[in-house]
């Protein structure tokens, strides 16, 4: 059996190949949009690694060239305790770790670490390494140390080291990344949103159209082949629901009750025509055998009888022969009025 589409079903079909092409179309746009917020969040990382690593260097770097100059006379001096007053003042600070004041013979004079951390590891120089002259800064895996060297009177009296812990930088950088990353999450959320209230939007115009087709045009056809189909079958009285619309269809509408009236109309002449006698206006032969076949089925069975009076004219053929055919027309009319009154 041939599965037969209707307008409704076309129209819906139709309708879901858009809504799945809007959809893989949208699924691009959202994969497309991951990819460039993945590549976004790397590009945050590169930049806000690069940011705080340029400013470690430079707080390393100005840390060690303040303690150097707030160093040199108390190291001149002998001054242990103004030297570890100033390296605990330091400690104060989250970010370093260590801190470590030497003679000019590379002998420690004092040194001091974070107080939650116990002992801690500075940075070994290379094998023949000379006293440095200026600020050097280098780094391992989780210290970045700079050491400055100590002058007083333009004379070299010793050098400090300063590290300072990788590992707060590198929350520091975790921190606002996860900032990044909620806020990106929130964005996302109010896109999607907006996205799953288009689609709404969307589909709402899909079903208000299907209906929107189904009132207006797919049940008007309909009605108009149910009433095709019953005069088909012989029923000729049919008038479909009048319309006032002024479109096409409401012309198809109108056209039809026309040519059903005009069907009803030439069915009633066949009819007159076809059981009806010309001259007297009864019924005629095939009418009357029509009559007496439906009456005896009727009667089949029912053990009820049925009457049959036959009455002729005697001698017709005389009047006509006589007195013509108008004149025996005119007798037949008058025995066809004597049949009805009686």
């Amino acid at each position: 059996m041939k599965l037969r589409m209707g307008l409704q079903a076309r129209f819906l079909a139709s309708m879901s190949l858009l809504l799945v092409v809007v959809l893989v179309l949208l699924g691009l746009v959202l994969q497309r949009q991951q990819a460039m917020r993945q590549e976004s969040e790397e590009l945050s990382r590169a930049a806000i690694h690069e940011l705080i690593d340029a400013h470690l260097h430079a707080r390393a770097r100005t840390l060690a060239q303040q303690l150097a100059t707030r160093l040199a006379r108390p190291l001149q001096e002998g001054d242990t305790e103004a030297i570890a007053a100033l390296l605990r003042e330091q400690r104060q600070d989250g970010l370093v770790r260590y801190l470590q004041v030497a003679d000019a013979h590379g002998r420690v004079v004092q040194e001091a670490g974070r107080a939650d951390e116990g002992p801690f590891r500075v940075i070994e120089p290379p094998a023949g390494a000379p006293p440095v002259a200026e600020v050097v800064v280098r780094q391992d895996e989780d210290v970045l140390e700079a050491i400055a060297p100590v002058r007083r009177d333009g004379r070299r009296i010793g050098q400090v080291r300063v590290g300072l812990a990788l590992e707060v930088a590198h929350r520091f950088e975790e921190q606002n990344l996860q900032r990044l990353r909620e806020r990106a999450d929130e964005l996302a959320r109010r896109q999607n949103a907006w996205v799953a209230l288009l689609l709404g939007l969307l589909l709402a115009v899909v079903l208000g159209m299907a209906w929107y087709v189904q009132r207006v045009l797919v049940r008007p056809i309909r009605d108009l082949a149910a009433s095709a189909r019953r005069i088909e079958a012989g029923d000729y009285n049919v008038q479909v629901r009048a319309s006032a619309r002024n479109d096409e269809l409401g012309e198809l509408e109108r056209a039809f009750n026309r040519m059903s009236e005009s069907v009803a109309r030439h069915d009633r002449d066949v009819r007159q025509i076809a059981y009806t006698d010309p001259l007297t206006g009864l019924t005629n032969r095939l009418a009357f055998r029509e009559d007496l076949e439906q009456r005896l089925e009727q009667l089949h069975g029912s053990g009820r009888q049925l009457a049959l009076l036959f009455a002729d004219i005697d001698d017709f053929k005389r009047v006509n022969d006589t007195l013509g055919h108008e004149a025996g027309d005119e007798a037949l009319l008058q025995f066809a009025t004597r049949i009805r009154e009686a």
